[in-house]
């Protein structure tokens, strides 16, 4: 389990998923204090932000069930999903065509492979997702294998499809490497790990310079979730918010009140209320006391 979290989160994970939370949580007082919406604060407009459909595929199902459990999310009104690939190339491409069959060129599909792939198996998967119009492949492989082992700068000469990483990258500093180094052109800072609110303004900012847009990765909770959509709503390369269609996750239900709610035009909107907008329900957790051991939220 130590080497699965070194390779899924990176080495920087400890300190920076910390700091992270005493950023939110200072953005949010300062924000009450002012008594604006955090969006405000930041400088930005009451807008809606585009939401993508997140997790539809985790347990790589059949096609035809993957069809149906995407319907769903599609009838609550997303009109972008991401499909978890990485089972094999074979298979991944099979699920990708019987959505695009299902739901035709108007639906965006986004595709997550969770450091499943190979190289090899970037090369086999790549056009078929350029001929589906897949909207990105992310994380095709760890967070640091793309210098020394310059992995994802080979993938990025198999196609057009755009490579997508960052939510296991911390600080500007390593998001200024990526930059450099060209091969991932889809940004996902998330706002719990990055080193906060404070941390992903100056990464957008430094994104903007180069036109790249960013597409945070959203952590489990409600209050990441609160943060990321008034993060969007304040950066002017602002991309997708990436929607939680998990089942009974009581850190987005429970903990605090569920604030992304789609709208019939897949859209979420950021809190009006002061702050992120949104209180924490201490009952929970006293009730969830934190537990020794790896943790993903």
């Amino acid at each position: 389990m130590y080497r699965f979290q070194l390779a899924s989160h990176g080495m920087g994970a400890g300190a920076c998923l910390a700091l992270s939370g005493i950023d939110m949580a200072l953005w949010d007082i300062r924000a009450k204090a002012a008594g604006v919406p955090l969006y405000r604060l930041l400088g930005g407009a009451r807008k809606g932000v585009p939401a993508y459909a997140g997790g539809v595929s985790l347990g790589y199902q059949p096609p035809d069930e993957l069809v149906e459990e995407a319907r769903t999310s599609l009838e609550k009104g997303y009109k972008a999903v991401k499909l978890r690939v990485g089972d094999s190339p074979a298979r991944d491409i099979g699920r990708m065509r019987a959505m695009r069959e299902a739901f035709g060129p108007s639906l965006e599909i986004l595709t997550d492979a969770n450091i499943g792939y190979s190289v090899e198996d970037v090369r086999r998967v790549m056009p078929a997702m350029d001929e589906l119009a897949i909207g990105w492949l992310e994380e095709p492989f760890p967070a640091h294998d793309y210098r020394n082992y310059r992995s994802y700068r080979e993938a990025k000469t198999f196609g057009r499809t755009p490579l997508a990483a960052g939510e296991n990258h911390y600080t500007r500093f390593e998001f200024n490497r990526v930059i450099e180094d060209g091969a991932i052109t889809i940004l996902q800072p998330d706002l719990s790990k990055c080193g906060g609110i404070t941390e992903a303004l100056r990464i957008a900012a430094m994104a903007s310079a180069y036109k790249l847009p960013i597409h945070p990765h959203s952590s489990m909770t409600g209050l990441n979730h609160a943060a990321t959509i008034h993060f969007l709503a304040a950066i002017d390369n602002g991309g997708y918010f990436e929607g939680d269609v998990s089942r009974a996750n009581k850190f987005r239900d429970e903990l605090v009140a569920n604030p992304g709610e789609i709208d019939k035009d897949g859209r979420v909107w950021p809190l009006e209320a002061p702050g992120l907008g949104l209180e924490v329900n201490e009952d929970f957790i006293a009730g969830h006391p934190a537990i020794e051991g790896p943790g993903y939220v």
